[in-house]
This record gives structure tokens, sequence and C-alpha cells, in this order.
């Protein structure tokens, strides 16, 4: 009689080594892709007073986009003055020749007032 041979416990498929590296390469490419969003094409702003009411009141938040630096009738523009940044409906910005630095897109905060963001009036 022969004896049984001998089996690796350990099959040749396993992984080896630790899953720690995948998990920091994934990490740190998820925090560059963000901070390139947020440099380059969205970011978000906190309403600080009541001037934009009834279209935003303060405390919300809203996305803008920042690749359009034209703003069409009926929306917000985030402007550049004197270095802080300000809301201003498109009415305001004729002729001003202001430094937009993009475009109000999106209420995202509070939730019960989620949508899209216009100062033209809404017909009935």
């Amino acid at each position: 009689m022969t004896a049984p041979t001998a089996t690796d416990p350990v099959p040749a498929t396993a992984r080896t080594g630790s899953w720690r590296p995948g998990v920091l390469v994934v990490l740190v490419t998820a925090v560059l892709v963000g901070a390139l969003v947020r440099g380059l094409l969205l970011e978000s702003y906190h309403v600080p007073t009541a001037g934009y009411t009834p279209t935003l009141e303060p405390g919300d938040r809203v996305l803008v986009l920042k690749t359009d630096h034209h703003v069409d009738a009926g929306e917000l523009g985030l402007v550049d003055v004197d270095g802080g940044l300000r809301l201003v409906p498109s009415t305001d910005l004729a002729g001003t020749g202001s430094d937009v630095v993009g475009t109000v897109l999106w209420r995202f905060w509070p939730l019960d007032r989620m949508g899209s963001v216009s100062t033209l009036p809404v017909a009935p």
C-alpha cells in the first residue's frame, strides 16, 4: 500500500498579504477626486443671511456649478466681491462686470425644500 500524497493546506489561488494597501489606494484616490470636483466643478455654498428670501432662506445650502461663469435670466450667480463670495440675482449683475464664480444649480438643504433654484416667479 502506498501512503496518500501530502496536500498543501493553503490552495495556490489564495491571496497572500494584507488588504490594507488596497484600501489605502482607494481612500487616497477618493480624497483626490473629491478635491478636484470641489475645486473645479461643484461646490456647496451656505446662505448666511435673509437677503434672498423668498428664493433662499438663511441656513439653506446650494450647489454652485463653477464651470458656468454666465448667469442667465432668473438664475442666481455666486460672485466674488472684494475677496468675499455673495449670491447675486441675474438682474443685479447686468453691466456690473463682476467676477462670476459660478451659477447656483440646486438647493440640497433643508430636505423639505430640496430642488432647483430660480429667481423668476412660478406661474400657477
